[in-house]
Order: C-alpha cells, then sequence, then structure tokens
C-alpha cells in the first residue's frame, strides 16, 4: 500500500466503534478520505485482501462496501487492475435547472426565450459572498423569460464575475444558456452545482412578466455552479409559476 493510500489507526478504529454496520462504517472511512482530497480521481483504493487485513474485516463486508460506493458512482471498478476513485458527479436536484429547456422539447413542446435585462452591477451581498467577489468587484447580470408555447413560464436572473467574463456583457445575446455559453466562449468546465427550492408568492411585477396575478404561487430556485477545485462559476436563480408547471421526483427501491 503507498503512502497515498495510507490509513490512520483512529480510521481503523472507527470502523468497529461506529454505531453503523461495518460495511457503512467502512463505506465512510473510504468516502470521507475522497471528499477531503486525501485520495485523489483516477487513484487505486487498496485492494480488497489489503483492506480485510488492515481493518480486521471480512472479504463479504470489504465488498459490500465498496459495492454501495460503486452504485453510487464515487467508485469504479476495471477490471484486472483494481477499484479507482470517480471523477466527481454534477448534483443535480429534483428540477434540473440546467437542462429545463432540454426537458420541455423532450416533452414536445417549444420553447422560446426573451433578453429582458442585461448590465454590469455591483452585486447584493449574498451573492457576492456565493461567487467569492472582493468588495470592489462588479457582476455581469443577465436575465431572460423563458416561455413554452408563447406562454411565460419562468424569470431567469443570472450572476457572472465581471472579472472573470470581461466581454460577456458585449458579447452575450441570451439565445443561448447562460452557463453553456461561458462554458463554451471561456473555457469553463462545471464539475459541481448545487439547487435550493423555496415555494413562494409572486409580486406583481414579477406576475406582469409572467403573465400571471400577484398573490399566485410560484417557485424560486437558486442554482450556484462550480468549477474544479469548488471555484463558483454562476449563480442563477428561477422564479417558475406554480398554476403552470407541476414538479415530481422518482423514488427507486432496491428489490
Amino acid at each position: 500500500m503507498s503512502q497515498q493510500t495510507k490509513i490512520r489507526l483512529d480510521e481503523i478504529a472507527a470502523v468497529h466503534t461506529s454505531p453503523s454496520t461495518l460495511y457503512h462504517s467502512l463505506g465512510h472511512i473510504i468516502r470521507s478520505k475522497i471528499q477531503s482530497g486525501e485520495w485523489t480521481v483516477g487513484q487505486c483504493i487498496p485492494s480488497e485482501r489489503e483492506m480485510m487485513t488492515i481493518f480486521n474485516v471480512s472479504r463479504a463486508t470489504v465488498r459490500q462496501g465498496i459495492d454501495n460506493l460503486v452504485k453510487e458512482g464515487i467508485l469504479y471498478r476495471v477490471q484486472g487492475k483494481g477499484t479507482f476513485v470517480s471523477p466527481p458527479k454534477i448534483e443535480q436536484g429534483v428540477l434540473r435547472l440546467m437542462e429545463f429547456s432540454d426537458v420541455i422539447k423532450r416533452n414536445g413542446l417549444k420553447p422560446n426565450v426573451q433578453l429582458i435585462g442585461k448590465e454590469r452591477v455591483v452585486p447584493p451581498p449574498n451573492v457576492a459572498k456565493l461567487l467569492a467577489l472582493s468588495d470592489a468587484e462588479q457582476a455581469v447580470w443577465l436575465q431572460r423569460l423563458l416561455l413554452v408555447n408563447k406562454e411565460p413560464i419562468l424569470i431567469e436572473t443570472s450572476y457572472f464575475s465581471a472579472t472573470r467574463f470581461p466581454d460577456l456583457l458585449e458579447t452575450y445575446d441570451g439565445l443561448e444558456e447562460p452557463h453553456k455559453f461561458v462554458a463554451k466562449h471561456y473555457d469553463v468546465k462545471i464539475v459541481r452545482a448545487r439547487e435550493t427550492f423555496e415555494p413562494v408568492i409572486l409580486e406583481d411585477k414579477e406576475a406582469e412578466i409572467l403573465g400571471s396575478k400577484g398573490g399566485f404561487p410560484a417557485l424560486w430556485v437558486e442554482h450556484i455552479a462550480f468549477e474544479v477545485a469548488d471555484k463558483p462559476a454562476a449563480y442563477l436563480t428561477s422564479l417558475l409559476r406554480g398554476d403552470r408547471c407541476r414538479f415530481y421526483t422518482d423514488l427507486v427501491f432496491d428489490r
């Protein structure tokens, strides 16, 4: 076992003292070493035999712990070579904000978009913090209206660092999703994203843009996209009409 894959005595002890099952505890140790960056993408983890010796557990325990992480996409196996740390996944919520237009098309509907605003601004404090901007740094603010079969459905607002994307304001025309535009023109690779959801009530100004009425229900979605090393690339929000959208999630259970 290499120095890179060295396992500490406290980690060995934790497997046997945790209230969880042995294989869950083992999986937690492996997961934490990957999340901390101690075990990196593409690195081969210790073999099943090595794990059995190190942790003093059975092969079945080791295999179950690793199998769970393989199913989650955290590890992957190569026949005859071993088990390796997988590349990070993009985290997507129920709505999958970045794929919204594609979902509409797959359902046989016709999306249209209007660019209703863009300017260079001093970002709100919470946005500056989320994008890790300095006190004096400005942001590019973009706002689009998404229509489905010519009916307004969603107001999308996005912020990008004006320093990181210097001519975005001048070149962006609103036809393409902002994250796809910056990925194409600025060599940005988004590797992770986080979404949060909140039910809200439409205010009069927002309702007018959406062709609805003030006081009607809506869904507010915040989306933060990250480049490698957890560097924030974009902050987006969407406001969706609650009377024209319904959201669901599939729950799949092991049989």
